[in-house]
């Protein structure tokens, strides 16, 4: 039992208590494998200091994210700062979006498209993290509908990345934001909740996050690096 001056100075009584036992442990191994993935893309780009930055900036917001993410999940926190790791949280998912674009934009691209996505891209993400960070709470459905619409700018490029890509590459790009959408859908709706006290809708929506994640990387491995930049 938990005495009540404790529960009032770290978490809610009934988070304790229904806290699944796997909330943010799958996002802490996703973050170690970030670690990884980031050094053996810069090294991989070395040779070319633009790529290299733009590839770094996609690392470190994955990296942040789950870093992040674990690190308010896994740990038991106070009220204030369970909120200010809440709102750290929400505000790197903008992050990552659009230091996933940035790569993917800044060496497919050329001409206007490649800066006009990117500004809306970023100027996207600067609104959502304007909104995790001043909002006292806001509504996961409003968090959710943005997250969706960032990562479906996309859409507005696919022509241009079908002229310098394989279809395979834009597949999956499209299968990175179908499993993106699937997450946030769950996100929004707190459902299926298969194992509340092991495996909860919240641990279903991190494994999406982490399936979008690895397929936007594999374009990146396989098409980003070697593509040869305009």
């Amino acid at each position: 039992m938990i005495p009540q001056q404790e529960a009032t100075n770290s978490i809610p009584v009934q988070e304790v208590v229904l806290k699944p036992f796997l909330r943010g442990w799958f996002h802490a191994a996703a973050g170690m494998g970030a670690i990884f993935f980031t050094i053996a893309l810069c090294w991989r780009s070395r040779a070319d200091l633009p790529r290299l930055v733009s590839l770094l900036i996609y690392g470190l917001s994955m990296l942040e994210l789950y870093a992040a993410s674990a690190l308010y999940h896994i740990g038991s926190w106070s009220m204030p700062m369970r909120r200010k790791l809440r709102a750290l949280d929400h505000a790197n998912i903008f992050i990552l979006i659009a230091g996933t674009y940035t790569p993917l934009c800044f060496n497919l691209l050329n001409g206007w498209l490649r800066p006009a996505i990117l500004v809306v891209i970023w100027l996207l993400a600067g609104i959502g993290i304007g909104l995790a960070m001043m909002a006292h709470h806001t509504p996961r459905q409003v968090s959710a509908t943005l997250y969706v619409c960032m990562g479906w700018v996309v859409i507005l490029a696919l022509p241009a990345f079908l002229a310098v890509v394989p279809w395979t590459a834009v597949a999956l790009l499209l299968l990175g934001g179908v499993l993106y959408t699937i997450g946030a859908i769950i996100y929004a709706r707190k459902w299926p909740d298969p194992f509340p006290r092991v495996l909860g809708f919240h641990e279903i929506f991190h494994l999406f996050v982490i399936a979008g994640s690895v397929t936007f990387a594999l374009v990146v491995w396989y098409w980003v690096v070697p593509f040869p930049r305009a």
